[in-house]
């Protein structure tokens, strides 16, 4: 009986002990440099794990390695769920390469690329054939996506957007006042049809709420919050497109009342000037974090303690990337009481943010 109850007992401990050799009861968010794509990895207190976007092929797996390693950091070995939040390469480029350095057990999206175009539909064929191997689900509006200890809702997928509100929200939202749609100038500019497409996601953990967008695009955001919040308020906001200027309109932002915002930019993809000047009016906000110093931000870049990566593009052409072995990521730390920290792997600046209310 002695011996079955010390089993007993080392196997609850093995549930909420990380490879680090310490008792975790946090929710781990990794927003990961893959220099413009979206790669976020959540980890759950039970250690099982999220993983949003896998950056860009190519680059002799330069992405995939990045992931591995924020993986490595936080104690996981395989990635139990893959969101692709759309069929953009820089989005799901990264796929194969990651499988072959990580077990990929669910891929999650919103079904089929809406891009015919033929090397669009051939990199996403690819990646269909590397889902058919595992469990894939296709998932829509309200959906959950089932792990101990979260609690994570789809939010928009395939085009639609949430119909019911989530459970405390639904407020009418005065940010959609004079709100501007896009037009076809910019639609046509920037070739939006599978952005609107992104799969989109609040995640709970007790007190604490984080959204994260994929590249939802600003006309899909009105439906969403417009006339009411259909999301409510969050701690986090996960910056939607990198930051891009075609995403992130005030009646999203404003009626989040986010009290931190991290961007996944690359330093000349996102992190558009449109961005930071919206972002500076959200009273709400705390501080903005950015895992690349934006060129075309300039001045309006935060101070350096806050930006995860420094360099710039050394001219490079975008869609080629830019090669490099050293890379940092920015970590959210997050208790169930709504607390969180946010610590930059580049020079360990750390900042802690208490309870909404609290000291």
């Amino acid at each position: 009986m002695r011996i079955a109850l010390a089993a007993t007992l080392c196997v609850a401990l093995a549930a909420t002990t990380s490879t680090h050799g310490q008792a975790r009861d946090t929710l781990d968010i990794y927003v990961i440099d893959v220099e413009g794509g979206e790669a976020t990895l959540f980890v759950a207190p039970s250690g099982e794990s999220l993983l949003v976007d896998t950056g860009w092929p190519g680059f002799d797996g330069r992405d995939a390695d990045r992931i591995v390693a924020a993986a490595r950091d936080a104690g996981v070995s395989q990635i139990d769920h893959l969101v692709v939040t759309h069929f953009h390469t820089d989005h799901m480029g990264g796929a194969a390469h990651l499988a072959d350095r990580l077990p990929i057990v669910t891929y999650l999206d919103h079904g089929t690329t809406v891009d015919q175009a033929e090397g669009p539909r051939a990199a996403f064929e690819r990646y269909v054939t590397l889902r058919t191997g595992a469990v894939h689900r296709a998932v829509a509006p309200g959906d959950q996506v089932p792990i101990d200890g979260l609690d994570i809702r789809v939010i928009a997928a395939g085009g639609e957007v949430l119909a019911t509100p989530l459970a405390g929200a639904g407020q009418p939202n005065p940010h959609c006042d004079g709100f501007v749609f896009h037009g076809a100038d910019i639609l046509s500019r920037y070739g939006d049809a599978e952005d609107q497409q992104s799969v989109s996601a609040v995640v709970g953990f007790g007190e604490f709420r984080a959204v994260i967008m994929g590249d939802l695009t600003w006309n899909k955001e009105h439906p969403l919050m417009c006339p009411t919040n259909k999301v409510g308020t969050v701690d986090l906001y996960l910056v939607s497109h990198h930051g891009s200027d075609t995403s992130g309109s005030d009646a999203l932002v404003q009626a989040l009342q986010p009290r931190v915002a991290v961007m996944n930019n690359g330093p000349t993809k996102g992190g558009g000037p449109r961005t930071f000047e919206s972002l500076s009016r959200v009273a709400s906000l705390g501080d903005l974090w950015q895992n690349h110093y934006a060129v075309a931000a300039g001045d309006a870049n935060r101070q350096e303690s806050f930006i995860a990566n420094l360099q710039d593009f050394d001219g490079a052409n975008e869609a080629d990337g830019i090669h490099r072995d050293a890379a940092y990521w920015t970590h959210v730390r997050a208790t169930r009481d709504g607390a969180f920290t946010v610590t930059n792997s580049r020079n360990g600046f750390s900042r802690r943010y208490p309870a909404r209310g609290g000291q």
